[in-house]
């Protein structure tokens, strides 16, 4: 199987520039992604995630009963979403929900750990782009449709 690599911890806040201003001047974190000012990534692997806007995403119109342990997401990165699907579903692992497509064209799943910490698994960005090209989008169309700088995703195409 294809290696499942931690990519960060994500926490989900109430005001995202207020945080981003906060770990950035506070805490000298170098910001390496900023989408829309809704999710923040920083170097060092933590990122932030405008709380509403997550919870939407992720739990969408359903009604469930939300821990404390849905403020923070471990989420990981593997080149191989599918079979990482059906490893963790043969476990009979607790799945939050299985693979969708992000608004930024991101195809991920999430499910619980044996605490309900949320974990989610997701192809890496630079997977998005590249089957985003094969399908024949421009640079253009797959910067506006995945949120990345142009400039991101003439590099990750190489």
């Amino acid at each position: 199987m294809s290696e499942l690599k931690l990519s960060s911890f994500v926490l989900f806040v109430s005001d995202v520039a207020k945080s981003k201003e906060f770990y950035t001047s506070v805490l000298n974190q170098e910001v390496t992604m900023d989408i829309n000012s809704i999710n923040v990534g920083f170097k060092s692997g933590l990122a932030i995630w405008d709380k509403k806007y997550a919870t939407n995403v992720i739990f969408e119109n359903q009604n469930v009963n939300k821990s404390d342990n849905t403020n923070l997401e471990i989420y990981f990165e593997t080149n191989a979403l599918d079979e990482v699907f059906k490893k963790v579903s043969d476990m009979n692992v607790n799945i939050l929900h299985g693979i969708k497509t992000q608004p930024w064209q991101q195809r991920v799943f999430r499910f619980y750990d044996p605490d309900n910490f949320i974990i989610e698994a997701a192809e890496t960005m630079e997977e998005v782009i590249k089957r985003l090209s094969k399908e024949g989008m421009t640079v253009d169309a797959i910067a506006e449709k995945t949120f990345m700088p142009k400039e991101v995703v003439q590099a990750m195409l190489g």
